[in-house]
């Protein structure tokens, strides 16, 4: 008898469903925690590159800190005349008119060193000394008559035991006669390119001398400067031109000399409403620092009156936080546009010129005698009149940025008026950086302004003419057609544009403007005539492939436009249209300008905007469509009243979208723009956006200085214009999806 296997046991229908119940249940929790957190990943890495951004922005805004290496004072009392320091902040030194000798100080040990005597002060006094801010170069009039060029010198030697050693000497360079018998009570002096000295000394007397020395050619004595001075001169300050000189005197004036001019006359007289105290040049020789008995402190540069004007008469341009009592000493920076400035309470302040900060303030116990900036900007010294010395470490990485140099019109030197200006780089030490983003808003905005103007008509009506209107074979090959656009390269893009675009359109304008007109026209026209064709003519053309005659239409519309070009800039350009924009408007006609942005960046965001917005007008439910139909609504009347109104709010992310493709866009701006960071909205200029400005500068930037600090800032900037219009068109989006949702 055979044997039979045993049954099988089924599992019921029940266990079944109830472990498949589990298993989705657990697959659909999973999914859901992995989508969640992925969510959560993305909006924290966005949080921490905004962070990030942030953090390497803020050091910017930060004044400048302090640190107080010593305090003590100098050996026997000295009559100070002139303070300094070396490169390597490891000697102070200073003139001292009581032993008519340059003596150290070593900041290490903080002992002095052996001085170095003047031959020249034996068997005089020393009664005025100007120290030059960039060299350790020393100025020193004298009780006879005379002025004294000297300097002090400081060489490191590197041993391989005991480190760096800095050795110090002091040579006096040569004498020149100013004024035989009379004292000098006031001198100062600026070194050339060539070595040259070009200084300046007042006597006892009321008289000013001018003169310039070279250590290779015998000196020329030097040449008395004209005019009769009210008061008693208290104050000097000559270029590294020898040209302009200024003379202060204690009767509030301030006298300006254009000596290439005329020295016989002042050039122009200026009241104040105190005492000129102090009188200096920041670094350039362009903007004059003075300090004034109230405590007030400006900076004056000269500015043309007239459009003709030569020669440039000085203004007060930038004001600074006044001090509380008269300012008795200004010490110029060596390497940019900031200065100390001491007071005779014992306040010291750090400022800058350009942007009008004041970075730091401190006090000492006494009235401040002299102040000494060291070369690199990491220590400052002062002195008071109780012969106490302080020494301080110094940190002020970013004196020259602030909001109003950032975003508002900035009076930059050599400037007749208030400007925007972006300007990294110069081509000598004495440049001013400027750092306007105003001019980079402006071009990223116009930029994307010109593309979208563009793009926005062609995308939006080709997507709603491809959703509603074309035969569904040819959409089938026109929608990919389009989205394969997107893939082209901008770098692609901005070659053309930039290399045969550019050229092409210069030379094209009058007829390509004209074409805006013509090409219209030409459709309508077309159109017009092929409503008059007979039904069984119109008939010969398959419904939905009419694109196919708006071809030949925008050829000839565009031929059209060109040909009658020449002819119309005869008769509305004088037959010149650049020399016709530029003598009505004051611009300049540029062969890459916005025109050219706008054609190229506008090819670039058209893919993205159609087919976004090609998907919207085809997800609007055909039944809407059915109904219009049925109330008697023409295809048209149904596309425009209904179709697009309820695919608006995927209409309008097309538009941002496209929005911010357009801001971003590096490539294609930088190839075709001419790269040029002008204010100007301007069709015809070209700009710098932002993410250009990004690219190109961002090689040059050292890390952690404030060029790379201020491009971070604009960094910044663009992800927030970004993040505002995303939150904006989200918000726009949600009002129409409701607006217009199925009911």
């Amino acid at each position: 008898m055979p044997v039979l296997p045993p049954p099988t046991t089924t599992p019921p229908r029940s266990l079944v469903a109830k472990a498949v119940s589990r298993r989705v249940r657990l697959v659909d929790r999973t999914a859901n925690l992995v989508i969640r957190a992925s969510g959560v990943g993305i909006i924290a890495i966005v949080a921490l590159i905004f962070v990030f951004i942030a953090a390497e922005t803020l050091p910017l805004f930060r004044g400048a800190r302090q640190q107080v290496v010593f305090e003590q004072p100098l050996p026997d009392n000295p009559a100070v005349l002139a303070l300094g320091v070396d490169e390597y902040e490891s000697n102070v030194w200073w003139l001292d008119a009581t032993t008519g000798s340059i003596r150290f100080l070593d900041t290490a040990t903080r002992q002095p060193r052996s001085g170095m005597p003047l031959p020249a002060l034996a068997g005089t006094r020393a009664t005025a000394a100007y120290r030059t801010p960039t060299r350790d170069q020393l100025l020193v009039g004298t009780a006879d008559g005379r002025v004294i060029f000297a300097e002090t010198r400081f060489a490191a030697v590197y041993d391989g035991k005991s480190g760096r050693t800095v050795k110090v000497s002091a040579r006096q360079i040569a004498v020149v006669g100013v004024a035989p018998g009379v004292a000098v009570t006031a001198v100062h002096a600026r070194q050339n390119a060539n070595g040259d000295w070009l200084y300046a000394a007042a006597t006892a007397d009321g008289r000013v001398f001018c003169g310039r020395f070279s250590e290779d050619t015998p000196a020329d004595p030097p040449q008395p400067v004209g005019g009769a001075f009210a008061g008693r001169i208290n104050g000097l300050a000559v270029d590294f031109e020898g040209n302009r000189l200024f003379v202060a005197t204690d009767a509030r004036k301030l006298y300006q000399y254009y000596l290439a001019d005329n020295r016989a006359t002042p050039f122009r007289v200026y009241d104040f409403p105190a005492n000129i105290t102090a009188l200096d040049y920041a670094i350039g020789d362009s903007a004059l620092i003075v300090g004034l008995a109230n405590g007030a402190v400006e900076s004056w540069s000269g500015v043309r009156e007239q459009p003709t004007d030569t020669l440039r008469p000085v203004h007060r341009i930038h004001t600074f936080a006044s001090l509380p009592a008269a300012v008795t000493w200004i010490q110029p920076s060596g390497r940019d546009r900031g200065f100390a400035v001491g007071a005779a309470d014992g306040t010291v302040q750090l400022d800058f010129t350009t942007s009008e900060r004041t970075l730091l303030t401190t006090r000492l116990a006494s009235g401040v005698r002299a102040l000494a900036y060291s070369p690199k900007l990491t220590a400052l010294l002062a002195l008071g009149t109780d012969g106490a010395l302080r020494f301080s470490a110094v940190q002020n990485p970013h004196p020259d940025v602030s909001f109003q140099m950032l975003f508002t019109p900035v009076h930059y030197e050599g400037y007749d008026a208030p400007a925007y200006v972006w300007q990294s780089t110069g081509g000598s030490d004495d440049f001013e950086a400027k750092f306007s983003l105003v001019p980079l808003i402006v071009g990223t905005l116009k930029g994307s302004f010109y593309g979208l103007l563009f793009a926005l008509p062609v995308a939006v009506l080709a997507a709603l003419y491809t959703s509603q209107f074309i035969a569904p074979r040819l959409r089938s090959w026109l929608k990919p057609t389009v989205e394969i656009m997107a893939a082209l390269p901008s770098v692609v893009i901005g070659f053309l544009a930039g290399l045969w675009l550019a050229p092409l359109l210069e030379t094209m304008m009058p007829g390509t403007l004209l074409c805006v007109l013509t090409v219209p026209l030409v459709i309508a026209a077309g159109m017009v005539g092929w409503m008059m064709l007979p039904r069984a003519a119109r008939h010969l053309v398959p419904h939905g492939c009419e694109l196919v005659l708006i071809i030949p239409l925008v050829v000839l519309g565009i031929w059209l436009g060109q040909a009658l070009g020449p002819g119309a800039e005869s008769a509305f350009f004088h037959g010149d249209y650049k020399q016709w924009v530029f003598e009505k408007f004051g611009q300049q006609v540029e062969q890459r300008n916005a025109i050219v942005i706008g054609i190229a960046m506008g090819f670039a965001v058209i893919p993205l905007i159609f087919t976004i917005s090609e998907d919207a007008f085809s997800n609007v439910p055909k039944a809407f469509q059915s109904a219009s139909f049925a109330l008697g609504a023409s295809r048209w009347q149904t596309a425009w009243r209904i179709i697009l109104p309820t695919a608006s709010p995927g209409v309008f992310s097309a538009v941002m979208i496209g929005f911010g493709r357009a801001v971003g866009e590096t490539m294609i701006v930088l190839m075709a723009t001419g790269n040029t960071p002008i204010l100007s909205f301007s069709p015809f200029n070209g700009m710098r956006t932002l993410a250009a400005n990004i690219a190109v500068e961002i090689p040059e930037a050292p890390v952690a200085g404030t060029l790379y600090r201020v491009l971070f800032l604009a960094a910044l900037l663009l992800f927030a214009l970004t993040f505002a219009c995303n939150t904006v068109a989200e918000v726009v989006r949600q009002r129409l999806r409701q607006k217009y949702q199925a009911v």
